[in-house]
């Protein structure tokens, strides 16, 4: 027998098919249960994920760029100073006369302080509220990392309860195999019964490299998120979890996701801009008024005395300080076109705070459903599963005394086995709908991750029979 270090094993054919089967399904599991000693939880993984994702990452950095638009929307209500300095060659040039070339050397303060400029004003606020909406953003974000980080995690959970399933799929059906063999040597059991014990050991051992195969692929999409390789993850308490769901409110989520949601919240600054921005428009129609002031000083020296026009070096000095006060009388109806695309663009600002309203209404329902569905589906899997677990016993027993057939058999460990598997899916999914009803409302966070944490193992892992 060969094996690889990601689970692939081959095995020979003939009679020692089912003990190196067993064999390896036995060292298989007991791999995975070493490496859930070292296995990730759900709020660690979500740590590492804000720490080097490289989508959030970006968000954050485009929230710290953001948080710029207020610091320089403010400068333009703070005093503005400015000096320059200047160095010229110059030449005069009288009829009659040798031109006389000079040179200028001097430099100037000047000085602006705003006293009443509306636009600027309005500006300023704007940049406030595009700080805000940079936060509500950034949350979003976060909040949308936190979601791919459960989803990638309860798909990885998923693809490692199916693979451990089918390891005892696996086993199950071999035994049945060499119970039939037995039975066939024996005279009791036919060739046809041969023939199907053998074909479902051959499909329970696809199923199996399959699920060996949908982990790799799980752990390798987990990893792109969290930023380090993933050997193992831990199991979570579902149904601890979803128990607190049951005294919930559709009225209550969609109600508080109408005014609580990221998306709102954002539409909210939106209009907010939209509303300041036509009031920032009427500026055109308002006078503006500052404090101007300046200062200068300089010289101009003469580089050669061959002229009787000047002589020597003059230096002067000058300043002046005042009120300026700028009023526009018309300019083209260029304020009053604008005027109407700010009114147009809140309205628009407006329309798209109803949808934004309606949608979180929507999310919150659709997602309060799923988790609804979610928790009866999972009490109707815990009742199928008990079933077919009955009827598989039935089976056995029947098959032992000859009053069932091998298919019959094989048919009940085949139903079993998937019903286990969607019983372990339904659970993840219903905690992906719990956690999408949590974002509705923007009240997804670390510590509702956290929850998770401390399992139950029993309650969590399949059973195994």
């Amino acid at each position: 027998m060969r094996w690889s270090h990601d689970w692939v094993y081959t095995y020979p054919s003939g009679a020692r098919r089912q003990t190196d089967r067993l064999l390896s399904a036995g060292m298989l599991a007991l791999s995975m249960l070493h490496a859930t000693a070292h296995a990730a939880s759900l709020s660690q993984l979500a740590d590492d994920a804000l720490a080097h994702d490289a989508t959030f990452a970006s968000a954050e950095a485009s929230y710290r760029a953001g948080l710029e638009k207020e610091p320089e929307a403010r400068a333009a209500l703070l005093p503005h100073l400015g000096i320059t300095q200047s160095d010229f060659r110059n030449a005069i040039h009288v009829p009659g006369q040798a031109a006389a070339p000079y040179s200028t050397v001097g430099a100037s303060l000047s000085f602006n302080q705003s006293l009443f400029r509306w636009d600027d004003w309005q500006a300023y606020q704007e940049s406030r509220l595009s700080v805000i909406g940079a936060g509500f953003t950034f949350a979003s974000a976060k909040q949308d990392l936190l979601l791919r980080v459960a989803q990638a995690y309860f798909d990885a959970l998923a693809a490692k309860d199916a693979f451990l399933l089918a390891q005892e799929h696996l086993r199950s059906v071999d035994e049945q195999l060499g119970l039939t063999t037995r039975s066939f040597t024996l005279g009791a059991a036919t060739v046809v019964d041969m023939d199907e014990a053998r074909a479902a050991s051959d499909s329970a051992h696809a199923d199996l490299l399959k699920a060996q195969g949908e982990v790799a692929r799980r752990y390798a999409a987990l990893q792109k998120i969290v930023g380090h390789p993933i050997d193992a993850v831990g199991s979570v308490d579902a149904d601890a979890t979803l128990a607190a769901f049951t005294d919930s409110s559709s009225d209550t989520w969609e109600s508080d996701a109408q005014t609580s949601g990221l998306d709102v919240r954002q539409q909210q600054i939106a209009l907010e801009i939209a509303k300041r921005e036509i009031s920032k428009v009427n500026a055109g129609y308002m006078p503006s008024v500052s404090i101007v002031g300046n200062a200068s000083n300089g010289n101009a020296a003469f580089i050669n005395g061959q002229t009787n026009f000047y002589t020597g070096a003059h230096r002067a000095s000058s300043g002046e300080i005042g009120i300026q006060i700028s009023i526009p009388l018309f300019d083209g109806l260029s304020t009053l076109s604008k005027q109407r695309e700010a009114l147009a663009l809140r309205d628009k600002a407006e329309d798209d705070l109803e949808d934004a309203r309606r949608s979180a209404a929507l999310d919150a329902q659709q997602a309060f459903l799923g988790v609804r569905d979610g928790l009866a589906q999972i009490a109707a899997l815990h009742t199928a599963q008990q079933s077919a677990e009955t009827a598989l016993n039935s089976d056995r027993k029947g098959f032992r005394v000859g009053v069932r057939i091998n298919a019959n058999v094989l048919d009940a460990e085949d139903k079993l086995f998937r019903t286990r598997r969607d019983l372990a899916r339904a659970r993840y999914d219903a905690l992906m709908q719990f956690f999408h009803l949590k974002a509705s409302v923007a009240q997804l966070d670390e510590s509702t991750l956290a929850q998770l944490d401390g399992l139950d193992a029993s309650r969590a892992a399949p059973s195994q029979k």
